[in-house]
């Protein structure tokens, strides 16, 4: 779930300048479009009920809005960065229903109902807030059709070490370069990065710095939430492969169906 898009910090919103080299970023990262959608795909499929519309939750650039498109799914997506939604417009099918919101958000309960919906790529780690995933979770569950499917992942504990242990790194594009502090609470589950980038303008480069908040949970954290909120059938594997997540997983890919029974308001 992407962050709130507007804070009194003093940096910049999460994703307002990101956006314009997001896409150049993760490309570099050679993040895993094509595994995420097969993944996800076999998920639909295994669901027991016909798949149509999805839900996309931190959608971002519209990355796996087009590929569901591209296979025949109706899809709405939900971002919390105007930014992203603005990138996200040219890629997707026009008319294509693109939201505003900083989940939670109530009015996420009041979408659909669909057959399936995804938070992908760590965007439920943005849930920082208190009771903020089993709100979420609440949410979507009732955006979702009894026996709707949602397949989401979260970075581990492991992840945010690994990140924190590098401190302050950086890397050059050519027409972009930027700069990653990472910053932690001690004893707590919760991370702070900022992430300072720097963009041609003229003959020199302009510097916009921005505050991304991000924590971890533990399996059992996850697993209570899903159960508490409505959803049954619930799985964990590693990355987005059929693997079972292990202390060493980097990433947990969470797999879950809405209960069919009726969900309290």
């Amino acid at each position: 779930m992407s962050p709130r898009p507007e804070g009194d910090d003093g940096y910049g919103a999460p994703y307002s300048a990101l956006a314009q080299v997001y896409d150049r970023w993760m490309a570099a990262d050679r993040v895993p479009y094509d595994q995420w959608f097969s993944f996800t795909g076999k998920r639909f499929a295994d669901s027991g009920g016909e798949v149509r519309s999805v839900l996309d939750v931190a959608c971002g650039t519209g990355m796996t809005i087009k590929a569901l498109q591209e296979h025949g799914f109706e899809v709405t997506g939900v971002d919390a960065s105007p930014s992203m939604l603005d990138v996200a417009r040219t890629r997707t099918a026009p008319g294509t229903e693109l939201l505003c919101l900083s989940v939670p958000d109530e009015r996420l309960a009041e979408l659909g109902p669909f057959d399936a919906a995804l938070v992908c790529f760590d965007g439920a780690n943005y849930l920082t807030g208190q009771d903020a995933l089993p709100t979420a979770l609440h949410q979507l569950a009732r955006a979702l059709r009894p026996g709707g499917v949602l397949v989401f992942d979260l970075s581990t504990r492991r992840t945010f070490e690994e990140i924190a242990a590098l401190g302050e790194f950086g890397e050059d594009f050519g027409d972009f370069a930027y700069i990653w502090n990472t910053r932690h609470k001690p004893d707590t589950p919760a991370y702070e990065y900022l992430v300072s980038l720097f963009v041609p303008e003229g003959e020199l480069f302009r510097r916009s710095v921005e505050r991304h908040a991000q924590r971890h949970f533990t399996r059992d954290e996850v697993q209570s939430a899903l159960r508490d909120t409505g959803f049954t059938d619930i799985t964990v594997s590693d990355n987005y492969t059929e693997r079972e997540a292990t202390d060493a997983t980097r990433r947990e890919t969470w797999t879950a169906r809405r209960a069919t029974r009726s969900l309290p308001r």
